[in-house]
């Protein structure tokens, strides 16, 4: 497991980890995405999609996320098919919801439903 971590001046934290078995990269989103939280990421979702591995997304402690975010989400479901962890914050579901991107993210309850449900193509080593 290879982990990196990023924080902003705005209260946000985000942990990267490349896990194996399964192959997933996994990106933990604590705090508050805004205006000072860009270049985190921009660097954490630019390392996630890097590696041809599923990209699971734990937004459990996220306390707001701004458009910033929900466009590398939406850029990282194109590219790996991400997946998110909650639960979500109430406002963060609004924003899903308005923006139509409920319907296209799958939502764990947990980290563990998240990595169980990764299916790989025929002959992929997990």
């Amino acid at each position: 497991m290879d982990a990196s971590d990023h924080d902003s001046e705005g209260g946000l934290s985000v942990l990267g980890v490349q896990f194996h078995r399964p192959n997933a990269y996994i990106l933990t989103v604590r705090g508050v995405t805004g205006p000072g939280s860009s270049d985190v990421l921009d660097h954490a979702f630019t390392r996630a999609t890097a590696v041809a591995q599923p990209v699971i997304v734990d937004l459990g402690a996220l306390e707001f996320g701004d458009a910033t975010l929900l466009g590398h989400l939406l850029g990282a479901y194109q590219s790996h098919r991400a997946v998110l962890v909650g639960p979500l914050s109430a406002s963060f579901s609004r924003r899903l919801a308005i923006t139509g991107a409920a319907s296209v993210f799958t939502v764990h309850a947990t980290l563990t439903q998240a990595l169980n449900g990764i299916t790989l193509p025929p002959g992929a080593d997990t």
